[in-house]
């Protein structure tokens, strides 16, 4: 490849080439492996060629200083060209704005499109900025166990889930000390981009599913009207029991809902 490649993880099923790639990509502080069971049923249910990616500044994907949607979108554009397959994207929350933007920036080289719990919109960032001070408080040089680390996290962030997830990206070094294996620098100075939505002229107007979580309030509202434009060939389902985090917390119907939408059964 020519661009500093994404890193992935490949779920093959019985490899049927005349099928869609599918693509999915996480949310902001998130990795391919949150991807990992729901790729592995969408492969053995659908024989499709699978892959969870992760984005730009997260996971073991390279850093750069810029973290924006245009960035972002062009990145998959690039993967699916290296693939060389049309490809359907899946993404939630910021990989929802990424396979969002993807497809309005090059609509005719992707198929249909699922995006969880979030929409075309700017969010407000007051909750993302108050999970990066707190990891910035960590000094992972003197810290010996995640336990140790939750722990003093716990005195910026009361929710032991959110401490557990954004604990997935200390990684420990050959060196023996801890690091964040995602790049918090650009995070911190792209936050506004990252909650921010821009402004596209094209439509995409392949089939598009918005999965949203019943106890979320991600998708409503303004978020409607935007899908309407962006996305004529929309449809909008709800996950029973579930907030921003659809796919972990009702995987099962979760997977039940994409795996019809992917496989139009």
């Amino acid at each position: 490849m020519s661009y500093p490649p994404l890193s992935y993880i490949e779920f093959l099923g019985n490899g049927v080439k005349e099928k869609n790639i599918v693509f999915l990509t996480h949310g902001l502080f998130g990795s391919k492996r949150n991807w990992v069971n729901t790729a592995k049923v969408l492969s053995e249910r659908l024989n499709r060629h699978v892959v969870a990616i992760d984005l730009r500044n997260h996971g073991s994907s390279f850093w750069s200083k810029s973290h924006d949607y245009l960035s972002l979108g062009q990145d998959l554009i690039k993967l699916a060209d290296y693939f060389g397959q049309k490809v359907d994207l899946v993404g939630h929350s910021m990989g929802g704005k990424a396979v969002m933007s993807a497809s309005l920036i090059n609509p005719h080289n992707f198929g249909k499109l699922a995006v969880v719990d979030i929409g075309p919109v700017a969010y407000c960032h007051s909750d993302f900025i108050g999970f990066i001070w707190g990891m910035k408080q960590l000094d992972l040089a003197k810290i010996n166990s995640r336990s140790q680390a939750d722990q003093i996290l716990s005195d910026h962030i009361s929710d032991k889930k959110i401490r557990s997830f954004l604990l997935q990206n200390m990684i420990r070094k050959e060196s023996g000390n801890y690091d964040w294996q995602l790049n918090l620098q650009s995070i911190e100075k792209n936050i506004r981009l990252i909650m921010s939505f821009p402004q596209y002229q094209n439509q995409f107007l392949g089939q598009t599913l918005f999965l949203k979580g019943q106890e979320s309030s991600y998708i409503s509202g303004k978020s409607i009207s935007e899908i309407k434009k962006y996305f004529p060939q929309n449809s909008i389902e709800e996950i029973n029991r579930a907030g921003h985090w659809p796919h972990v917390e009702q995987p099962k119907s979760f997977q039940d809902k994409l795996v019809k939408f992917i496989g139009g059964l």
